[in-house]
């Protein structure tokens, strides 16, 4: 059974997602799980603490579900963990109806402006992603199986990231995932790799 900490972080992750941080009220998450305000600030000393716990469980739950199986899988090739992230990406976007976006893009465009703490969290995690592109663009190029047609393997991750999350943002806009299509079919021509149908990576 969930604890009430637990169930103050499921209820606020997804209220958050929704709704976004700032639109949603700590009356509307304590309603949500059924939990007392006297039990929340026994766990947390205020929103912006529980925003903390919410991002760093979620950056956890997106490294287990989409960059370990996509861009740390040695099992395939480093031009096939890019093109998997996206297709996972795509994936997600689709489980939603294309309704959501990316959870930590939704709050870097919401949150960066007025908490700098959470900013922070959510800017290292998006160098992090960009470095792991990296990492596999510079094991691509060592074995001759990626081409980067003369840019750095540095300005190509900080360009992947960006068409990723561009993709994101849009496939919310428009409530379609022709962008993240799109931006997987671009990857896979820098990249040297071939788009493989319209399947999702499980």
């Amino acid at each position: 059974m969930p604890s009430n900490k637990d169930k103050i972080l499921a209820a606020a992750m997804e209220l958050f997602h929704e709704q976004g941080f700032q639109a949603t009220g700590l009356e509307e998450i304590l309603s949500h799980c059924g939990v007392c305000k006297s039990n929340f600030y026994y766990h947390f000393k205020s929103k912006e603490e529980l925003g903390r716990q919410v991002i760093q469980q979620k950056i956890a739950l997106m490294n287990e579900q989409i960059f370990i199986p996509s861009l740390d899988n040695k099992a395939l090739s480093p031009k096939e963990r890019i093109s998997r992230l996206f297709r996972l990406m795509q994936a997600a976007a689709e489980e939603h109806d294309c309704r959501r976006g990316c959870y930590i893009g939704n709050l870097a465009i919401e949150l960066s402006g007025r908490y700098e703490a959470l900013r922070g969290i959510i800017s290292d995690f998006l160098e992090e992603v960009q470095q792991r592109i990296e990492a596999c663009l510079l094991e691509g190029t060592a074995d001759q199986d990626i081409n980067l047609h003369g840019m750095k393997a540095q300005e190509t991750a900080a360009a992947l990231t960006a068409l990723l999350q561009g993709g994101m943002l849009l496939s919310k806009a428009h409530r379609s995932s022709l962008a993240l299509q799109y931006s997987g079919r671009l990857v896979d021509h820098i990249v040297g790799n071939g788009w493989e149908g319209d399947q999702h990576a499980g």
